[in-house]
């Protein structure tokens, strides 16, 4: 028999979260593996094709370093991401699934490999569950909730990027009206006409990504079920079939893109909601409201509540709910340590969109900048907890808000 590969931690998904979780693990002196499934690291920044990463600040403060609703260059950001990656000393081993865990009461010993047809078990002292949709911490058999009352989900987005813009063109139509980048004037006109795509409310976003080409996040898909196979199967058909409608639009509202043509569309269907793990504590919808602060906060955020459809004919009143529970320059909440860690495993974290919150908190954690930031903690976490030789719930949560205030996050007011 073969003797197994042992790391000190393995993170499972190479998304946002995934990807600062294994830098911050393996920078800080532990040997750690990053697991992605598909071929870059990216997740739905370099996969799916979304277009921009989101706001970083409370338009006062820098809650997490990056610059507000940056364009992507999807092609660049693989480069990058390899890039940081690697000089952290992390090890990437891409083309591969994680299909079980060997888990003894509390504890994830190792995790089982597959890629065509061969499997590798590896051990691991903590494990980062990463995957997007919480897959870790189900083959565990700890808790999760899934979707509203009903088990129904948000509509997804299958992104796409457009070239052959006339760029001068664009600009000079965006200087004279005042246009946004939801495209709300062009969206007003076509609405008015009674010609703009059916089951939407509006653009999600197009950003200018280079000269002539830009990407879009435009048109939902409804009834969705990202964890069925089959059905997701037909709705990323579905998607595909209807981008020329939306493309449609673009040429006969949007001076500048008359003749733009789809250059590519995401890998898969971007994914708003699935899972929700049970954490040692869970972030509410109250707690939005209350702009709650807490003494184990590991980042802070401020980004609205963003809920989309599930159905068409829903979007119109979640729009406006949007727009009305806005915080106010310089406002924020915090997120706890005790989210990304569930009640029932003592080594295993989660970060990004699965972390313990309920469905109004998600709507604004799901963005890629917190899933960054959660990621950063939970792999500082780690190697804390690989110092330290305890359980993640046991490590000193002041002195890992200490090093994640030196690394250049926001710790807030408490």
């Amino acid at each position: 028999m073969c003797q197994r590969k042992s790391y000190d931690v393995i993170v499972v998904g190479g998304g946002p979260s995934g990807v600062t979780a294994s830098v911050a693990a393996a920078r800080n002196g532990c040997k750690t593996l990053l697991i992605e499934r598909g071929s870059c690291l990216g997740g739905m920044a370099t996969q799916a094709l979304v277009p921009a990463f989101g706001p970083f600040t409370n338009a006062e403060v820098d809650l997490i370093e990056g610059i507000d609703w940056h364009q992507i260059d999807p092609e660049m950001l693989k480069q990058v991401l390899d890039e940081i990656v690697l000089e952290s000393q992390c090890d990437i081993l891409f083309h591969t699934d994680v299909i079980e865990v060997e888990k003894t009461d509390r504890m994830v010993q190792a995790v089982c490999t597959y890629y065509k047809g061969k499997k590798e078990w590896i051990n691991t002292r903590y494990l980062i569950d990463c995957t997007g949709n919480a897959d870790l911490v189900e083959m565990t058999g700890a808790g999760f909730d899934y979707g509203d009352e009903e088990g129904r989900v948000q509509a997804g987005t299958l992104c796409f990027r457009v070239a052959g813009i006339d760029v001068s063109k664009f600009m000079n139509y965006v200087m004279d009206t005042g246009e946004d980048g939801n495209l709300s004037k062009a969206c007003e006109r076509a609405v008015k006409n009674g010609d703009f795509p059916d089951g939407e409310v509006k653009v999600g976003g197009m950003v200018l990504q280079s000269d002539g080409i830009a990407g879009l996040n435009f048109g939902h898909s409804y009834n969705l079920s990202p964890l069925n196979p089959w059905k997701l199967s037909h709705s990323e058909i579905k998607a595909r079939k209807r981008i020329p409608e939306l493309i449609r639009f673009l040429r006969k509202y949007v001076p500048g893109m008359e003749n733009c043509v789809l250059v590519s569309s995401g890998f898969g269907i971007g994914i708003r909601e699935s899972r929700r793990i049970h954490g040692k504590y869970t972030l509410t919808g109250e707690d939005y409201f209350k702009r709650a602060d807490f003494e184990d906060a590991i980042a802070y955020y401020s980004y609205p509540v963003d809920l989309h459809p599930t159905a068409p004919g829903e979007g119109a009143e979640m729009e406006l709910n949007y727009q009305k529970w806005r915080y106010k320059n310089g406002e924020c909440y915090g997120i706890p340590y005790r989210c990304l860690i569930p009640d029932s495993l003592d080594n295993l974290a989660v970060a990004g969109r699965t972390i313990s919150a309920d469905r109004i908190m998600m709507a604004s954690i799901r963005m890629m900048p917190p899933c960054f930031a959660t990621g950063q903690a939970a792999g500082t976490a780690c190697a804390i907890a690989v110092r330290e030789g305890v359980n993640l719930d046991r490590i000193d949560v002041e002195k890992l808000r200490n090093i994640l205030k030196k690394q250049g996050l926001f710790m807030g007011r408490v």
